[in-house]
């Protein structure tokens, strides 16, 4: 009998899992997302959160035991020790045989190009960027709102923020964005507190990503300009880990993924356009799947690959 495969996407804003069990058939669950460690949780609010979306998934195949990975989010910030945590009540509350935890940017790289050699880049809530070429990863970013995540849902969130507060105090500001905060938050006097006191203020900031897009779609040229920086931002990470592994006059194939790229070519365009500029004969391909794809697919390939700090991490 083939064994199960598990697989968990863990964002900040959203952790999805998946089940594939030849014995039932796929299974799909969402949940509350996973708090970086030191932002408002330790070890113990991230096993909670990636075993509640286990848990959506209902009973797992006992025998065989089904393989699983991780790919998550602030897997750069988390301690050896706190991994390892993480890992062995995982593996003895859900049940599974061997585990993979990864990166983000680990995932969201197999999920948009797969077994292939080259880079990605994944923008949602927080920012971070791979590159792989064999056996050999090169990571960029992912440090978290507080140090870079440049280009991230959050970025563009306060960035949002900071032009709709600028026109409500009278310095040049957006008054589509203004108005945008009003009707998220409710009112700019309630905005401080209701960032402030959120459960995971990066998040209730990184929506307003969201309502930055709509304003740029609809032509707000401070939108605009915020995409077109992040887009940026997100190609220099890009072309930063592509030149840790690849020689400049190769051609590297870069694809992204992420909430971000929603905004569709607003941000997409000048993503595309920067990298071809820095990366001459280079190309910018959509993605073919997300990083619960990406996931999924890690179960297949953990053995192949490496143990790599900051990547990934196997238990048997």
């Amino acid at each position: 009998m083939t064994k199960a495969a598990l697989a968990v996407d863990a964002g900040q804003t959203t952790i999805r899992a998946a089940l594939v069990d030849d014995g039932r058939g796929p299974r799909a669950a969402v949940a509350p997302g996973v708090i970086r460690l030191g932002m408002g949780g330790g070890r113990e609010v991230v096993s909670e959160r990636l075993l509640a979306a286990v848990e959506e998934l209902g009973p797992l195949p006992e025998q065989p035991a089904p393989r699983a990975a991780i790919g998550l989010s602030g897997f750069e910030a988390v301690g050896e020790e706190d991994l390892g945590w993480i890992a062995d009540r995982f593996r003895a509350s859900a049940g599974v045989d061997s585990l993979a935890i990864a990166s983000d940017g680990l995932t969201a790289l197999l999920g948009a190009i797969g077994a292939r050699d080259g880079v990605v880049v994944a923008a949602g809530t927080g920012t971070a960027c791979l590159a792989r070429r064999g056996e050999r990863f090169a990571k960029v970013d992912g440090w978290g709102s507080l140090l870079s995540d440049a280009g991230s849902g959050f970025a563009i969130g306060r960035a949002g923020l900071d032009a709709a507060l600028r026109e409500y105090d009278g310095r040049p500001g957006s008054a589509a964005l203004l108005e945008a905060a009003r009707e998220r938050f409710g009112g700019i006097e309630e905005l401080p507190e209701r960032i402030y006191s959120a459960p995971v203020p990066t998040s209730a900031v990184a929506c307003f990503a969201e309502d930055v897009a709509r304003a740029a779609e609809a032509g707000d040229e401070y939108a605009r300009t915020i995409l077109a920086d992040a887009a940026r931002e997100l190609a220099i990470s890009a072309c930063a880990a592509a030149g840790r592994l690849f020689d400049p006059e190769e051609e590297v194939l870069v694809s992204y993924a992420g909430s971000v790229f929603q905004a569709g070519e607003l941000i997409a365009e000048p993503f595309r356009r920067e990298v071809e500029a820095r990366l001459p004969g280079s190309s910018v391909t959509e993605p073919e799947g997300d990083p619960l794809a990406g996931a999924l697919l890690l179960v297949e390939l953990a053995e192949e690959l490496p143990d790599e700090p900051g990547v990934l991490r196997k238990w048997r």
